[in-house]
């Protein structure tokens, strides 16, 4: 009997492995997909997350998945995000605890930024509607974007401008981002060691961001941010009080990626 429950438990957990391979998804989803009570779900969902195969988002408690299956779609890019999101997240935790507004963990990825994991949830302060996890953010406007541009070679920069025009909506004329204002841009964020938004993609949004880079093997991948209020201080303001917060901790997440 131990056997078969053991197997039963087993099958109900691939059930779930391959719901999430499906994409992320709260409990009551699990529940209306897989048909297994909720507090099935709640016991099998915490060991998966235990056993790292899963995690929960910490600002909006959907679970995703950290492991590539068969059924997966992008079973290599899963496993990276995941890896990512494992690693970094008990650095952003800190962050936050220590300077109170919440970080955002961006990855590049085809040619836009993409938000894995955001510690909205755990800040004191309120900052509308940010952190969404799995929203993508323009390249050319977003904070985390700028930065991530502020550090890959200057010879790429060029590419990665050539094959974001072939998207409309992702690409710099949208918000009237040329190639000659792109590069004063960068110069100066190279300068001043941290890039800010140029502007919200959120409407009435009232936050700002500043970010600094994230490295594998030496080459950015993404960004790590700090988000506040626009009208609590300015970002070079800001970025005076908090900056050195910020890349203390992209440089312990860049190390142990």
């Amino acid at each position: 009997m131990g056997k078969v429950l053991q197997t039963r438990s087993l099958h109900r957990g691939l059930e779930i492995l391959d719901e999430l391979a499906r994409g992320p998804a709260s409990l009551q989803r699990l529940h209306d997909q897989t048909g297994l009570s909720k507090s099935t779900l709640r016991r099998l969902l915490a060991t998966l997350v235990e056993r790292r195969y899963i995690r929960r988002g910490i600002s909006d408690g959907i679970y995703r998945s950290n492991v590539a299956i068969p059924t997966a779609a992008h079973g290599e890019m899963t496993f990276r995000f995941g890896r990512l999101v494992e690693v970094a997240r008990p650095h952003m935790m800190d962050l936050t605890a220590k300077v109170k507004w919440p970080s955002d963990l961006h990855i590049y990825h085809a040619g836009r930024m993409q938000i894995l994991e955001s510690t909205h949830g755990l800040s004191p302060f309120e900052t509308s509607k940010g952190g969404r996890a799995d929203s993508e953010l323009n390249l050319f406007v977003a904070a985390s974007g700028l930065a991530y541009l502020a550090a890959v070679e200057p010879s790429q920069v060029p590419a990665i401008i050539s094959e974001a025009q072939e998207d409309e909506r992702w690409s710099p004329q949208r918000f009237g981002v040329t190639a000659q204002s792109l590069r004063k841009e960068i110069t100066e964020i190279r300068s001043r060691g941290f890039a800010t938004r140029r502007l919200s993609q959120i409407k009435q949004d009232g936050r700002d961001a500043i970010a600094v880079p994230l490295e594998q093997a030496g080459k950015p991948i993404g960004a790590l941010t700090i988000v506040w209020r626009r009208d609590y201080l300015p970002a070079g303001d800001f970025a005076k009080i908090h900056l050195s917060d910020l890349k203390d901790a992209a440089r312990q997440i860049s190390s142990n990626i």
